[in-house]
């Protein structure tokens, strides 16, 4: 079945900071995200109610929902969440990917369900836990593995949408489009950008 979104996020306000890095990761990886800011064009004029219920039911592949005391609280995301678990109930395989800020609990959202605990988790890793949910072949971690491979001694590490290079060795700091390397990788490219001296030295 095609989705019009790989993953549908949900969350309080509060936690905006938060889930707004992971969602840019995520739009920079390619994958289709419904995020509120991103969609404001086209969610001007319409009934909100309605057009919320039809994307956390019908047209997202996944849900990612932020667990807290503030998503417990708010009108909206009972909201998100009541049609969401109307998904999830009708569905044979997991459509709602749990994540806690904290240890609040929520109605329908059992203790036995798989989840992730975001104490210690940048949004950086995260969004490559999403990304790899939607489709296994995109793993940031191993793109770094390979990076690692070719230019021994580099520490490579994201930050952001970006990937970023520095060695103490070659005084060198470089910072690359997350979007751009992945690409690469996944076409078995990316070993051609780095044999060129001009672009990473080594």
């Amino acid at each position: 079945m095609a989705y019009d979104y790989d993953v549908a996020l949900s969350f309080a306000g509060e936690d905006r900071d938060y889930v707004e890095k992971v969602a840019e990761v995520l739009k920079e990886m390619g994958i289709q995200v419904f995020y509120d800011k991103y969609e404001e064009v086209d969610l001007w004029g319409k009934n909100l109610y309605t057009h919320l219920d039809d994307v956390y039911q019908n047209k997202s592949k996944y849900c990612v929902m932020f667990i807290s005391k503030y998503y417990k609280e708010r009108l909206w995301t009972s909201h998100e969440r009541e049609s969401a678990q109307a998904r999830a109930f009708e569905s044979s395989e997991e459509y709602i990917l749990p994540v806690r800020l904290d240890d609040t609990e929520i109605p329908g959202i059992r203790k036995t369900t798989g989840y992730i605990n975001l104490n210690s988790i940048a949004p950086e890793d995260l969004a490559n836990k999403i990304a790899k949910k939607i489709n296994p072949n995109i793993d940031i971690d191993d793109m770094i593995s390979y990076l690692k491979s070719w230019l021994d001694g580099y520490k490579i590490y994201t930050r952001g949408t970006k990937i970023v290079f520095e060695s103490e060795f070659e005084e060198y700091h470089g910072e690359f489009s997350l979007r751009l390397l992945l690409e690469m990788y996944l076409v078995n490219e990316l070993d051609r950008m780095f044999l060129l001296p001009a672009i990473v030295p080594h």
